[in-house]
């Protein structure tokens, strides 16, 4: 009898045992709704929309003991990291009032650093500019979690269209003092109810990029090459040194698309954000071809180089040039791809209006199909704008036509079309030339017409172009942030100073809450003066103010300008870099 009842306590044990087995296993897999156990993070994608956006790598790796998202910096900037929560949570992400996380540091010299960041949400196309701040600032608390709690007040909502939330490294003291970048880890994310229960996830999502998301790469002071440029094969993946060369014999395919007015553009990290190629063969000697000087775009990640920088360099006859071409770069460097190809002269177009109801139109060869423009359109027709068609034909060419022109049907820009056979672009200046100058006569309906079968994906005005510029020198200091209507900036130098000469241009990389941001010179001769806020080119990410608008607002003597110069916006901004730099056209 006693054994019967031990044995049944033995039972009675095991049962609770296994409840609270069960029970504890259950309530690990509540607590949070993505743990990276399952070695998921199809649901993240790193976002390089931003000026200041770095082109990190993420992956999933052992972390403290579990698995966890880990965030690699590449070249010194500020990591985007998106997760994308509608695809996570479904219907459920609408019901997210608060977030948990575990955020970790670790530093590749062995040292602890303090680092902190933003977390934000996508919200109308664009990030909020509400920032959840995240820290860890104690050796002892890393990793450390990290609470957020959303606004509904303040548009803080998952929905179909705000479906992302972004955690960003901006502070790593680690590098201010010299040390290698920090590498950021995530870990245990919880998306809480407003109840505080934890959403369950569906961790096997895939990301879905909302519109404006972007992907695309950064062509800012560069040209757009033609799809038939030709990639120069067993430069990809070469590494080295600072001031080391490694490179490859030039392809005869390679050497017969390096003509007159080709362009070598060149993909690649390096540390000092710098690339340029070497012609160690050339009969002129060891060349070195625009080092430091290079057209790179503000990524600091690709470069071009034209074939008459090379002939400067190393004489007119190609023949002398030698066949082997490498790569250098004043810090320890890396190359993804190098071709060569002609411009298509597609510019970089900025304060882009999209017309909505082109997107879809299709039509049959030498078939035209458009819309009614309204007067809110046509007002944004003047000279410097640009008409930008996004597009496929079967023939890979595409032009407007303005059917009710009072110089009667016109078809503009089909013999000097400027389009790679998925973007064309059409001036003000074009549309003059063959409507006169006149807006008010050519007629309302805009057409689109290509000599195969073709779709618009969509059509865009555009206030202007930015300008390619080529080497910028930065102007350090220049980080800064302000509210609305408020200037901060620098006293500049006098090497700075004498950068600033007719053709040259100030870029600036920045947000604002508005989207805008010019210059302010506020010792000029003719008194404190606004520069650039009336005619602005920027996109929300980057500005470029001209010396020539500098000189039509402060005179003609850059002596009269004064030397501070400071950046101001019509909302709270925020400059990333300030740099100065000559119009490479």
């Amino acid at each position: 009898m006693k054994a019967k009842r031990m044995l049944a306590m033995l039972l009675a044990t095991l049962m609770c045992v296994g409840v609270l087995g069960s029970a504890a296993a259950w309530a690990d897999e509540a607590a949070v709704s993505v743990d990276f156990e399952d070695g998921n993070m199809g649901f993240v994608s790193v976002y390089d929309g931003m000026a200041n956006a770095d082109a990190c790598a993420v992956e999933i790796v052992d972390y403290n003991g579990s698995k966890a998202l880990q965030i690699t910096n590449g070249s010194g900037k500020v990591p985007y990291v998106a997760f994308d929560v509608a695809s996570l949570l479904g219907d459920k992400a609408a019901d997210v009032a608060a977030i948990d996380m575990t955020m970790g540091i670790v530093n590749p010299d062995g040292e602890f650093f303090a680092c902190s960041g933003n977390v934000m949400l996508w919200m109308d196309g664009g990030l909020s500019s509400e920032k959840h701040g995240w820290s860890v600032y104690l050796e002892a608390k890393n990793p450390k979690n990290a609470p957020v709690t959303l606004d509904p007040a303040k548009g803080e909502v998952f929905s179909a269209e705000q479906p992302l939330m972004i955690v960003t490294l901006e502070v790593d003291n680690g590098a201010t003092a010299g040390a290698a970048n920090a590498v950021l880890y995530i870990d245990d994310i919880a998306f809480k109810d407003a109840d505080g229960n934890i959403i369950a996830a569906d961790t096997t999502a895939g990301f879905t990029a909302p519109e404006g998301f972007g992907g695309s790469k950064d062509m800012s002071n560069l040209q757009y090459l033609g799809a038939d440029a030709v990639e120069l094969e067993g430069m990809a993946g070469l590494s080295a040194d600072g001031w080391a060369q490694d490179g490859v014999e030039m392809t005869e395919e390679f050497l017969a698309a390096l003509v007159p007015g080709s362009v070598i553009e060149i993909e690649y990290s390096s540390d000092a954000g710098d690339m340029w190629i070497v012609m160690p063969d050339a009969s002129v000697g060891w060349s070195r071809v625009e080092q430091q000087t290079a057209a790179t775009n503000l990524s600091g990640n690709i470069c071009q180089i034209t074939y008459e920088q090379i002939a400067a360099v190393c004489g007119d006859d190609p023949a002398t040039w030698g066949a082997r071409l490498q790569c250098e770069a004043s810090g320890a460097w890396e190359v993804y791809g190098v071709k060569v190809g002609q411009p298509t002269g597609l510019k970089n177009l900025t304060g882009k209006v999209e017309i909505p109801d082109m997107a879809g139109k299709a039509a049959a060869a030498w078939t035209q199909d458009g819309v009614e423009l309204t007067e809110e359109q046509l007002a944004l027709l003047v000279p410097g704008s640009v008409i930008e068609i996004s597009y496929a034909s079967e023939t890979g060419d595409m032009w407007i036509v303005m059917p009710d022109a009072a110089a009667g049907w016109s078809r503009v820009g089909d013999q000097a079309p400027v389009c790679d056979g998925s973007v064309a672009q059409v001036t003000y200046e074009q549309i003059a030339a063959v409507c006169g100058d006149d807006p008010a006569t050519w007629g309302t309906r805009l057409q689109c017409e290509s000599s195969g079968a073709w779709e618009v994906y969509g059509v865009s005005i555009c206030s202007g172009a930015f300008k390619s510029v080529k080497g910028n020198v930065a102007l350090d200091g220049f980080a800064t942030s302000a509210a609305a209507w408020t200037q901060d900036g620098i006293e500049l130098t006098e090497e700075q100073l004498a950068l600033l000469v007719p053709g040259s241009v100030i870029t600036i990389q920045y947000q604002s809450e508005t989207g805008d941001m010019w210059i302010v010179m506020p010792d000029a001769s003719v008194g404190w003066s606004r520069v650039g806020d009336q005619a602005p080119v920027c996109d929300g990410s980057v500005a470029q103010v001209t010396y020539e608008q500098i000189a039509a607002v402060c005179g003609d003597d850059p002596a009269a300008w004064g030397a501070r110069m400071q950046c101001e916006s019509s909302g709270a901004w925020e400059v990333f870099s300030v740099s100065i730099g000559t119009a490479a056209e």
